[in-house]
């Protein structure tokens, strides 16, 4: 969660364009209908900033017209893993929470190349994903 806090810190608003907080009740109801458990930070993220553009990319969320739910869904019924949520598409690749791999409340964030479906862990928290993300901007 260190990661995160500092990540909240780093916001800037100007580039920034988020759907708004999410309550506790719809972080529990995106996560019975996806059969996972959120990473803290990402839960976090949900109850600040609901998702949205930052710094340019889109960081799913669980509501509104691009969300978690809806892309882990569609990508479930092509193949992708149950442990596997999307948080985002970038440069072709989807970003995605490991839920399977869950340490003290967090889980890493990997890359899923949509062709060969390769994973590779490119942060060992959304915390910390998010906060790499925006000190790089």
């Amino acid at each position: 969660m260190e990661d995160y806090i500092k990540a909240k810190e780093l916001m800037d608003m100007d580039a920034t364009e988020l759907i708004g907080s999410v309550s506790e009740r719809e972080i529990e109801n995106a996560m019975r209908s996806l059969s996972v458990v959120f990473p803290e930070s990402y839960k976090a993220f949900l109850r600040d900033f609901g998702g949205g553009d930052v710094g340019g990319e889109l960081i799913f969320g669980i509501t509104g017209e691009d969300n978690a739910i809806t892309a882990t869904q569609m990508e479930r019924t092509q193949g992708l893993s149950a442990d596997l949520v999307i948080i985002g598409f970038w440069n072709d690749t989807l970003i995605c929470l490991n839920t399977g791999r869950m340490d003290n409340g967090e889980c890493p964030v990997v890359e899923v190349d949509e062709e060969d479906r390769v994973t590779e862990v490119i942060a060992d928290s959304f915390g910390q994903f998010l906060y790499e993300y925006l000190e790089a901007e």
